[in-house]
């Protein structure tokens, strides 16, 4: 994971300490440019039209992707452009994360495949290695959540009935698990741990449970996601656009007849 989730010599922000001297000052920063553009995209605006045009059902899987890693992009970089290659990229690191397959790793290792990948997606938000972990696995997340609505979006009676940020807490994903080490040694329910042992936590299926929401984002946590408003106000945004062509469709058309008689 260290060497993964690193680039010449850099680890990426989700791996650094809690008490790393810029880590918390740095997620604040970016905490905060967040919430002012959450805000602008709460309600819906004319460039969240392409998503709001796939969840009415108009697009592949594949121009999903690219349009959410586009989204983000955006985020750190004005003039991002996302492309079949940078997408290519940010799924292979997000492969190499999780794979289990031994020889398909010592391929990329070898061949410099994966440290390419994450210099092309490096070199597209000039070196923010924070906009490359959130093109990385921010953005498939996203992506889950506009497929979900998608579906959600085509049942008449939910359309008619769900809100704009109840369908957005529908369509919120976590990451299956995130990785925790212990900087002293301890005990947790009777069961003793050493100093440096790792914690695996169930992110998603703890963040179920209507009281645990919070843990979506870690919104408690000094690890918390920096995008955790911008999220939710992007799908409310993108429901809201989405929904009004949808229903402005459905009215009774005027075809100009006059009544006789």
């Amino acid at each position: 994971m260290l060497r993964i989730f690193s680039l010449n010599g850099r680890l990426f922000e989700i791996l650094l300490p809690r008490t790393g001297p810029s880590r918390a000052a740095a997620q604040d920063r970016l905490w905060s440019r967040l919430n002012v553009k959450a805000g602008e995209v709460k309600h819906g605006p004319a460039e969240l039209e392409p998503l709001a045009e796939w969840v009415r059902g108009i697009g592949t899987a594949e121009k999903l992707d690219l349009l959410v890693l586009q989204s983000i992009g955006r985020l750190f970089l004005e003039t991002f452009t996302a492309t079949e290659e940078s997408l290519a990229a940010a799924h292979m690191v997000l492969e190499a994360a999780s794979s289990s397959n031994v020889v398909k790793m010592l391929v990329w290792r070898v061949s410099g495949s994966l440290e390419r990948a994450k210099t092309l997606l490096a070199s597209m938000v000039n070196g923010d290695l924070v906009g490359v972990i959130a093109m990385i696995t921010g953005r498939q997340l996203i992506v889950d959540g506009l497929q979900k609505m998608r579906l959600l979006a085509a049942d008449p009676a939910l359309r008619s009935s769900m809100t704009a940020d109840a369908a957005a807490d529908e369509c919120l994903f976590s990451p299956a698990t995130v990785v925790r080490q212990a900087k002293t040694s301890g005990e947790v329910a009777g069961c003793p741990f050493r100093k440096g042992s790792l914690f695996i936590l169930g992110l998603r299926s703890a963040s179920k449970d209507a009281a645990n929401r919070d843990i979506v984002f870690l919104s408690q946590s000094w690890s918390r996601c920096p995008a955790e408003k911008w999220v939710p106000a992007l799908l409310e945004g993108v429901w809201t656009r989405a929904l009004a062509t949808v229903h402005e469709s459905e009215k009774p058309r005027d075809l100009g007849l006059k009544r006789q008689g």
